[in-house]
Formats: C-alpha cells, structure tokens, sequence
C-alpha cells in the first residue's frame, strides 16, 4: 500500500487562498467585462468562480494528503501552478481564454482533491503551458 503524506495547515491553507484570489481574479474580470460578454460566457465565468469558491472551502475544511511517493513534486507543482494561473487571469484580454485559465484552476484543485501526484502534475503542467489563442 503507497504512504500518505499530509500537506500541513500553513500549505492547505495557502493553496486555499490562491485559489480564493483566482477567484476574486475571475469575479473581477466578469464585472469589468460585463458589458462584453455573451450570457454563456458570463455563465461559464459565474460557474468558474463558484467552482473555485467551493475548492477554498474543501481546502480549508479538510486535510489533504498526497501519495509519498511524488508528493514533494506535487507540492512545487501545485504552488507554481496556482501562481501562473492567476497571472494569466490578470493578464488575459481575451474572456475565452480567461475561462480557459479558471477552469484550468479547477481542475488542478480537483485533482489534488483527489491525492494523484501524476494528476497533479498533469493540471500543473496544463496551467504553466502557454495559453492557446483563439483561431
């Protein structure tokens, strides 16, 4: 059976709170850009924010642990992920690849909900790839 290793309080709550700015990020650009977006984008973009509101609370109720194995990786992943992901909010212009960019938020916190370094690693990486411009 794979060990577990727990993230401390300091680092479920610090990944809370990224994810909770990412969020205030997305509310931001939905209110700035409301006059903008079409009903489905502003849908997807409430959806979004409601998605990563939720992940904060998961994040502060529960303790997370991590197979052993890959965990310390994970942990660098998570944090560098999170930070790439609300600097491509602040910066993108384009509301689709904004949604794209929360979304991708979401997954990276679904996927250390479900304590998968190699899923983990998988939603870090989609998030540091540079974001793909709409043909």
């Amino acid at each position: 059976m794979p060990q577990l290793t727990e993230l401390t309080k300091d680092q479920t709550y610090a990944i809370a709170d990224s994810l909770a700015q990412a969020s205030s990020l997305v509310l931001e650009l939905r209110i700035r850009e409301r006059e903008t977006l079409t009903p489905e984008e502003r849908a997807l973009l409430e959806q979004v924010e409601n998605h990563l509101d939720q992940m904060v609370a998961l994040f502060r109720a529960y303790g997370i642990y991590l197979i052993a194995e890959g965990a310390e990786q994970a942990r660098a992943d998570i944090e560098g992920a999170i930070a790439k992901g609300k600097a491509q909010l602040k910066r993108i212009a384009d509301i689709k690849a904004a949604i794209g960019a929360a979304a991708r938020l979401v997954d990276l916190g679904a996927a250390i909900l479900s304590r998968d370094p190699f899923a983990i690693g998988q939603a870090a990486a989609s998030l540091r790839a540079r974001p793909k411009t709409p043909a």
